[in-house]
C-alpha cells in the first residue's frame, strides 16, 4: 500500500512538471544549491562555485580551487531527487568549472553536463559563458535524448558593494526531441542584484523568465550574525515558494543547508557542501 502511495505521488508529481514547465526542471537550476535555494533563487550575483549552473561570471571571482556538491529530496519523496556539483580552476587572468547536474525519478531522467569559462574584465566587471550538454533518459525503454547549450552572463559590482548580475540561457533556442515530439527548451533570462545593509545583513533580488511568458520574482536576505555562521530567508513565485536555511563554514569546508516550500507539492529539504583547497 506505501509504494502504490509513493508511485502515485511520484507520477502526480511528474505530470504536474511536465504540464507547467517547457521542461520538467531545465527552467529551476536557479535550485542547484541550498544558498540559492534558501534566497528564494536571488541568485544571479553570487559568487560561488554553484555559480556555474546561474551565471558563470560570479566565477570569476573565486580565488582557490574548489570543489562543490548538492543534494535536494523534491517533495519529501524517497525516488525524486535533484543532484549537483561542479569544479572550478581559478588561474591567473581566468577561471574554468567543470559541472554537472541531474534530477529525476524512476523511469525518467535529466542530466547537464558543462564547462565554463569566466574572465574578470575590469576590478569591478566580470563575465562568463558556458557550454553544456543536456540529455533526457528514459531507462525503462532505453531511450536517451540530447541537445548541446549555450549560456552566458555577465556581473558588476559598485563601489558601495552593491552587485547586479544578469544571465542569458539558451540563446539560439536549442530544442530537443522526446519520444512524443518535438520539445523546445525555453529562451530565458535571469536579472538581479545583491544590496548589503552594514555588515551582517545581505539582500537580494531578482526575477527570471523565458519568451513563452513564464516568469518568476525572487527576494531573500542572508544575516550573519557570527563570522562562521548564516542564517538565511526567502521566497519566488509563481506558484509561491517559501524558503529558509543557515551556513556554517570552518576552515576550507562551507555546509549549507536549506527548505523550501512548494504552494501545491510540500516541502523539499537539500544540503550543499563546497571545498576550498
Amino acid at each position: 500500500m506505501h509504494q502504490t502511495t509513493n508511485l502515485t505521488f511520484n507520477l502526480f508529481v511528474c505530470f504536474f512538471l511536465l504540464s507547467t514547465t517547457p521542461l520538467f526542471a531545465q527552467t529551476d537550476l536557479l535550485d542547484s544549491d541550498s544558498y540559492s535555494i534558501s534566497v528564494g533563487g536571488a541568485s544571479v550575483t553570487l559568487e560561488t562555485p554553484f555559480a556555474a549552473f546561474y551565471n558563470q561570471a560570479g566565477l570569476a571571482e573565486l580565488e582557490s580551487v574548489s570543489a562543490a556538491m548538492h543534494y535536494q529530496q523534491l517533495y519529501l519523496t524517497n525516488d525524486f531527487t535533484e543532484m549537483s556539483g561542479a569544479v572550478c580552476l581559478p588561474l591567473k587572468t581566468s577561471t574554468f568549472a567543470l559541472s554537472v547536474w541531474q534530477t529525476g525519478m524512476t523511469g525518467y531522467h535529466e542530466s547537464r553536463f558543462g564547462l565554463a569559462f569566466a574572465k574578470k574584465l575590469g576590478p569591478r566587471l566580470s563575465s562568463g559563458l558556458q557550454f553544456s550538454y543536456y540529455m533526457m533518459d528514459f531507462p525503462e525503454n532505453g531511450t536517451i535524448r540530447g541537445t548541446f547549450l549555450f549560456e552566458m552572463g555577465a556581473r558588476y559590482e559598485f563601489p558601495g558593494k552593491q552587485t547586479l548580475g544578469i544571465h542569458l540561457f539558451n540563446p539560439f533556442g536549442a530544442g530537443i526531441q522526446s519520444n512524443f515530439n518535438q520539445r523546445s527548451i525555453p529562451v530565458a533570462l535571469k536579472v538581479g542584484a545583491g544590496f548589503p545593509l552594514g555588515d551582517k545583513l545581505k539582500t537580494y533580488l531578482g526575477t527570471s523568465g523565458d519568451m513563452e511568458g513564464n516568469y518568476k520574482l525572487h527576494g531573500g536576505f542572508d544575516y550573519q550574525p557570527h563570522e562562521h555562521f548564516s542564517l538565511r530567508g526567502g521566497l519566488s513565485g509563481k506558484p509561491v515558494r517559501y524558503a529558509a536555511g543557515f551556513g556554517y563554514r570552518w576552515n576550507f569546508l562551507q555546509t549549507d543547508l536549506a527548505v523550501s516550500h512548494h504552494a501545491l507539492l510540500g516541502y523539499s529539504p537539500s544540503v550543499s557542501l563546497t571545498f576550498n583547497l
